[in-house]
């Protein structure tokens, strides 16, 4: 529709110019014309959703979603740079890590520089804004946060859960409902300028606790095959905290369950705006990317939560769609939660005005490597401190730290024989079979005080 628009007034213009020329407007030999502007460059709208605790697996759950994604591209070796809700979602929305934001823990939100966002940039540059459910986590709700012109924030929960839309509180039967409804609200009033576009951040409780399914969803039942690390007993080469922790298959499949049945309703909300999208001309016109801020264990290594270093925590999907633009298929390259900004501003043809960590997923740039990071939260439940080395398919190298930054324990696992993270290399008490993890050691050091460029 844009696009239509567009040659409407271009169109105008010819026409007025040919106006004037009829009636006698013409230029002296030699005589320069007036300045042409030139031409602003076709930017997408941006439909950004974020999921709260989802694992690649979690799909399963999304099949129209998935299908409205198929004409895009598949990043399945994504994962969150920081897996904890509140650092996570202020590096999507920064393309910064943690260390350079400033939010490393949930209550941090009040560290984060607001000029310096995605949001703020694409305000900037003359977008139409709004943010639709869980912005951050200890966000005031009835506060639309700066680079926003719109906002519908919810705390968290499902049934009867309260939202302050705009300034105006009220509470909504069931959140995850609610947000789609919102999101085409807020569309619809934004489509009425249609020359503008838009950046909506649409951002889901689904399928974080506490899984409380739609009455129709909650007995539907999902197939598993639980993978060795799932109630994995032989944890002696692991940290302590890993060992006080012992859940099983059946409370990992209590968890999985639950957040799968949650889903089935956020495919119900982004089939609603796909549809509105497509009945208002704009699913050519508009950049989707769905990401989840973190994934949540199900049982693996003992563990029932996220905020540590092993797979089920950081690994996240990852999908980007813009029909025409971004090709259909897979990309199997590194990807991490730091470079969805620098990606989404690079399509709309903007730079941003501070410096990014991450990098443009559709570029030719390709990682072999990546920075993860986390740091001891008491509203987490006190894990500690740690920092990870990530070669996917080949090793993860981690260091947790101690009071002051001396390095405590130390984890190395060879990815290539053992995915499933089960034999700590580093974990027995015989150092002769050790790794020399050496080089590692000394690249995670560099990492962890990376910007920019000079970050993986």
């Amino acid at each position: 529709m844009r696009y239509v628009m567009r040659r409407c007034r271009r169109l105008a213009v010819l026409l007025t110019a040919t106006v004037a020329l009829a009636a006698g407007l013409q230029l002296r030999p030699g005589e320069a014309g007036p300045a042409r502007p030139a031409a602003a460059p076709e930017r997408p709208n941006v439909l950004l959703v974020v999921l709260d605790d989802a694992r690649p697996e979690a799909m399963a759950a999304l099949p129209r979603t998935t299908a409205w994604l198929a004409d895009g591209t598949a990043y399945p070796q994504a994962v969150a740079a920081t897996p904890s809700c509140g650092p996570s979602r202020a590096t999507l929305l920064t393309g910064r890590y943690a260390h350079n934001h400033g939010v490393r823990h949930q209550a941090d939100i009040g560290r984060l520089d607001h000029t310096a966002t995605l949001q703020r940039t694409l305000h900037d540059a003359g977008y139409a804004t709004a943010a639709v459910g869980k912005f951050t986590n200890n966000w005031p709700i009835a506060q639309t946060p700066p680079g926003f012109d719109r906002s519908a924030l919810v705390g968290g929960g499902y049934t009867d859960a309260r939202f302050v839309v705009d300034g105006r509180p009220r509470r909504v039967p069931y959140s995850t409902t609610f947000i789609g409804e919102q999101v085409n609200r807020y569309l619809d009033g934004f489509e009425a300028d249609d020359g503008r576009p838009w950046f909506v951040y649409a951002s889901f409780t689904a399928p974080h606790a506490p899984y409380t399914p739609e009455p129709g969803y909650a007995d539907r039942g999902f197939a598993w095959r639980p993978s060795p690390a799932v109630g994995e007993r032989g944890r002696g080469d692991k940290p302590a905290y890993v060992r006080r922790h012992d859940a099983d298959a059946a409370a990992g499949d209590a968890i999985r369950l639950g957040q799968l049945r949650t889903l089935l309703s956020v495919d119900d909300a982004l089939a609603g705006i796909r549809e509105r999208l497509s009945r208002r001309g704009e699913l050519a016109d508009t950049l989707v990317v769905l990401v989840s801020d973190n994934g949540k264990f199900w049982g693996e290594h003992g563990l029932t939560e996220k905020f540590m270093p092993y797979a089920a925590a950081f690994r996240v999907p990852l999908f980007l769609s813009w029909p025409g633009r971004i090709p259909a298929g897979t990309d199997d390259r590194l990807a991490s939660t730091v470079d969805v900004t620098p990606t989404v501003l690079a399509a709309a043809g903007l730079t941003a005005g501070y410096e990014l960590d991450g990098r443009d997923l559709r570029g030719p740039v390709r990682r072999d490597a990546t920075l993860l990071e986390y740091w001891r939260d008491s509203h987490n439940g006190g894990y500690p401190t740690w920092a990870t080395r990530y070669v996917p398919g080949r090793h993860q190298y981690t260091e947790y730290f101690a009071q002051g930054g001396r390095t405590a324990e130390r984890e190395y696992y060879d990815l290539a024989a053992d995915p499933w993270e089960l034999v700590n290399l580093l974990g027995d008490a015989d150092p002769g079979n050790d790794p020399d993890p050496a080089g590692d050691a000394a690249t995670l050091a560099a990492w962890r005080r990376c910007a920019g460029t000079s970050c993986p």
